[in-house]
């Protein structure tokens, strides 16, 4: 779908990504490697990060530290729509990659910038891993056990959420030069990319609300942990069992079962436990009978394996999926029954298209390659010269239609971005069915109210909101007018609700032969799996991320919530951008089938290629990598307060050496490189330990990074509030709300120079623009809605 632009990636491992993701959409990328290759191809474990990221490209060797590598680099640029680079922003000019110098030789070129903290602010030039800025993001703080310290994915995850985020923003970019025929720049921070692992948990203090969201392991705490994960006789499952209306009848399925079993009460089985939980958190009410009942549903648990919890329980529509490591989700039958895998060269497993295109599938991208290459550009047909007519630049997405049938995290994410970059988001809810989101907190002021939610307000900012009862015929006929209307239309149900209400994908371009539309949902519209419901910590357990994040002798730990629904709409955005280009080229909408485990799958390529070539299955390991050393987080003076460290490379450890007065090891020849380092890593960390307890964090920090070597604070939801950087990038705004006055939520996670996003207000009230949108869209007259609304289909 993207086969008619041409992309040149020099990015390094922290922008890999959006290159790959492009590729796999079908553009021309043209990786340009430093003399020797790309450090990519030599990230731990060797090989595994190169075959993941640099299929689909094609490879040229430049040197762009000699003006004849610099000038060979421009003249690609004159052909080329995108150029994705991740330098150091002081970098940029030296090496003729700067926005400026690129956008004078191609005004067409679209420049895509990755970086930790973004292109300024006080951070701009910090030295950084993914390990402190997963610490800076806040994502950090929220997974691990209570009595040890925040850990991470042990798969490095920051700089993949920053390339897909840059692949989505590029895209958005080139919507815009359409009407204008410029390019603009792209500037992705990695921080405020990964804030989105947050899932909006941190903005209690900002609205008002003395709720703090902290680490539990399996599942997550306010003011009493919530578990989501339970040890089985050979593993744990993810079991969604949480708080709010819309979590009461799935908890009666699992107690029910439970009681079954003799491990409860038929009281406790048919208790509301989604009304009390939520009564436990936000009014104070005891949840002693929650954890006794914790103790129950483990008891029971303990007498099954994984596979005969995960198959009956899916029998008996309970939210449930067993936590698999990599061989484990490679021998899921669902995806084998999706026809998701590919093969590399190799024969290797190799994860197939993140959505499935029913108008234009999506081929297999071909192999890394190999070896530094000598590689151009295939031809194309001749680029369009620039030109503007000198009017003021518009949104992107300025005159897009969308109909959003999303619900709950991942969907609203993305259709708040399309919402951002100009279009008009109608969002459809139902007050039979509450969106879970907008009983969950933190609230506004602390009063749980469906209008209240701060996470509801932030995922849906800007949209228009409409309540429709789609069972009702006046209901449903509302909805296909406004599928007329409509260019595209977007759902995250299990495949069979929209079949139900009639409002499938063929009856849908029956009304609308050229509409796109999207379907989200955990395992996708087909395959064994199809009607699994459930949530993005179902997926994340499934995918192998549960498995990947925690301590070796504990039981997972995380990732955080939902983790999948983090990740899972960079891809919607990605997948739709792709489709509307396909649209323009050959007037031909289609369906999207995105599940957001197969496309978060992507996240762990290079352990499921590890797996594939060597044998080995990666395991979580705290927060220690594979190559670097130190590499931990560590226990400061303050209250639960923690300090990320990673030596970045040898000249680090020299650093931190002279910093902590280690001076038996400053000269150290056996600890002069990473891989000796390792041997006595538990040395290592037990003295970096004492010399961390006897600062505070912000003091640490102030000193690690003073001295070059990589480090920052684990944020919390009051420092990421009072964080300078995020602060620089504007990053939590305060916009009008209709009912509340106002409510802060978070801003655009990417900027485009020319376009900027806009945020207008904050997310609808149920039903607040029903009138607006029968008058102002489908222009019914007095007659007409009076009709509707005694029809009862508005609710």
């Amino acid at each position: 779908m993207l086969a008619d632009y041409r992309v040149l990636d020099l990015a390094d491992e922290r922008g890999v990504f959006c290159g790959y993701l492009l590729a796999h959409l079908g553009a021309q990328v043209l990786a340009i490697e430093p003399p020797g290759g790309s450090s990519v191809r030599s990230q731990a474990p060797a090989g595994a990060w190169w075959q993941a990221y640099a299929r689909g490209k094609r490879s040229r060797g430049l040197d762009l530290e000699t003006p004849a590598g610099r000038e060979a680099l421009h003249k690609l640029a004159r052909e080329a729509d995108f150029l994705i680079e991740s330098y150091a922003p002081q970098r940029r000019a030296a090496l003729g990659v700067d926005e400026a110098t690129l956008r004078a030789i191609n005004p067409r070129l679209i420049v895509v910038s990755i970086s930790p903290f973004g292109g300024d602010g006080p951070k701009a030039d910090w030295p950084a891993t993914d390990l402190t800025v997963w610490a800076a993001s806040g994502a950090h703080a929220l997974a691990g056990d209570r009595d040890l310290a925040p850990v991470r994915t042990s798969v490095p995850q920051t700089f993949l959420h920053a390339g897909a985020d840059a692949a989505g923003a590029a895209l958005i970019a080139l919507q815009e030069r359409h009407r204008s025929g410029l390019g603009q720049h792209v500037d992705i921070s990695a921080q405020v990319s990964c804030t989105q692992a947050v899932l909006s948990g941190f903005l209690g203090p900002m609205n008002q609300s003395e709720l703090i969201i902290t680490r539990e392991a399996g599942g997550l705490a306010s003011t009493f942990p919530v578990r989501l994960t339970w040890p089985c006789k050979n593993g744990y499952v993810a079991v969604t069992m949480l708080f709010g209306p819309a979590f009461s009848e799935p908890n009666r399925r699992l107690l029910r079962w439970v009681a079954e079993a003799g491990y409860c009460s038929a009281d406790d089985a048919e208790m509301d436990w989604g009304i009390e939980i939520a009564a436990m958190i936000g009014a104070g009410k005891s949840p002693e009978p929650y954890f006794a009942l914790c103790k129950q549903i483990e008891a029971f648990t303990l007498t099954r394996t994984r596979e005969e919890l995960f198959e009956e329980g899916l029998a008996r529509g309970i939210y449930i999926a067993p936590t698999l490591d990599v061989a484990g989700m490679l021998d899921e039958r669902h995806f084998r029954s999706r026809g998701y895998w590919q093969s590399n060269g190799a024969g290797a497993r190799v994860p197939g298209p993140c959505a499935k295109f029913s108008a234009a599938p999506l081929a297999p991208p071909t192999d890394a390659p190999a070896n530094v290459g000598g590689d151009g550009f295939s031809p194309l047909a001749p680029s369009q010269p620039a030109t503007s007519s000198g009017a003021p630049r518009e949104l992107p997405l300025k005159g897009l239609k969308v109909l959003d049938f999303m619900w709950i995290i991942a969907g609203p994410i993305f259709t708040r971005v399309l919402q951002d970059h100009g279009a008009t988001v109608i969002r459809v809810e139902s007050t039979s069915r509450l969106c879970a989101v907008r009983a969950s907190p933190p609230f506004k002021n602390d009063v749980q109210d469906v209008a209240n939610s701060a996470a509801f307000g932030n995922f849906n900012a800007g949209k228009m909101g409409i309540t429709v009862d789609p069972s009702n015929p006046a209901g449903r006929e509302l909805l296909l007018e406004l599928v007329r209307w409509a260019d595209v239309v977007t759902e995250s149900f299990s495949p069979k609700a929209m079949r139900e209400w009639g409002l499938d994908y063929e009856t849908l371009k029956a009304e609308n032969p050229d509409l796109i539309m999207l379907s989200s949902c955990l395992m996708g519209q087909s395959g064994d799996r199809a009607q699994m419901p459930g949530y993005g910590n179902m997926a994340a357990a499934i995918a192998g991320f549960y498995e990947l994040t925690g301590w070796p002798e504990r039981s997972p730990a995380g990732p955080y919530l939902a983790y999948t629904d983090a990740v899972s709409p960079r891809f919607m955005l990605a997948s739709l951008m792709a489709a509307l280009e396909h649209k323009r080229r050959t007037g031909e909408g289609q369906r999207i089938d995105l599940s957001q485990a197969e496309a978060a799958i992507h996240f762990l390529a290079p352990a499921i290629i590890d797996y594939e070539t060597s044998g080995r299955v990666w395991q979580r390991m705290g927060n220690r990598d594979l190559a670097l050393c130190p590499h931990g987080v560590f226990a400061t003076s303050g209250d639960d307060e923690w300090i990320a460290i990673a030596c970045q490379d040898d000249a680090a450890w020299t650093a931190l050496c002279r910093l902590c007065v280690f001076d038996d090891w400053a000269n150290d020849a056996s600890l002069a490189s990473a891989s000796d380092r390792k041997a006595r890593e538990d040395e290592i960390e037990a003295r970096l330990a004492a010399w961390a307890a006897g600062r505070s964090a912000a003091a640490a920090q102030a000193a690690l990074i003073e001295a070059g070597v990589a480090a920052h604070q684990v944020q919390n939801a009051h420092e990421c509030w009072a964080d300078a950087q995020l602060q620089t990038r504007d990053h939590f705004i305060s916009v009008p709300h209709t009912s509340l006055g106002e409510m802060v939520v978070e801003n655009s996670r990417y900027r485009l120079s020319a376009t900027p996003a806009q945020v207008t207000h904050a997310c609808p009230d149920m039903g607040e623009h029903n009138v607006a949108v029968l008058t102002d869209v489908l222009d019914y007259d007095a007659d007409r809605m009076a009709d509707l609304f005694a029809s009862l289909a508005l609710e």
